[in-house]
This record gives C-alpha cells, sequence and structure tokens, in this order.
C-alpha cells in the first residue's frame, strides 16, 4: 500500500485537532508519545481537512481531492 497520510512527529505537538476533526476517525494520539498516529490510512477520504487545522502543518496527504 502506498502512504497517504504522512505525520512529521517532530512538528506534531499533540493538540489534536485533527484528531477531533477527521470524519473517518482515523488518527489519534498516542499517549506514550503524545504525537499522532494513524489507524488505517486506507479509509482515508483524502479531503485535507486535517492538513487545514494542524497549527504546525504536521500532516499532508497525498493524493487530495
Amino acid at each position: 500500500m502506498n502512504k497517504i497520510v504522512f505525520i512529521d512527529e517532530e512538528l506534531c505537538i499533540g493538540c489534536a485537532k485533527c484528531v477531533d476533526l477527521c470524519p473517518q476517525k482515523i488518527l489519534y494520539i498516542d499517549i506514550a508519545t503524545n504525537k499522532c498516529k494513524v489507524t488505517d490510512e486506507s479509509k482515508c477520504d483524502k479531503r485535507g481537512g486535517c492538513e487545514r487545522v494542524c497549527p504546525t502543518e504536521a500532516i499532508k496527504i497525498i493524493g487530495k481531492k
């Protein structure tokens, strides 16, 4: 499978804005690292809302609609 959701863990501040916005509910904040992670990126709708709400631009979606 090709990568769809790229999360730069160095930029991620664990604010959860992307988690709250994701309609597919595939994003979560890892308790151990306080960083955003993806459960099943094949379910990503590629609309890029998570990119737009991320205050540090830590998320990139490949092949956006």
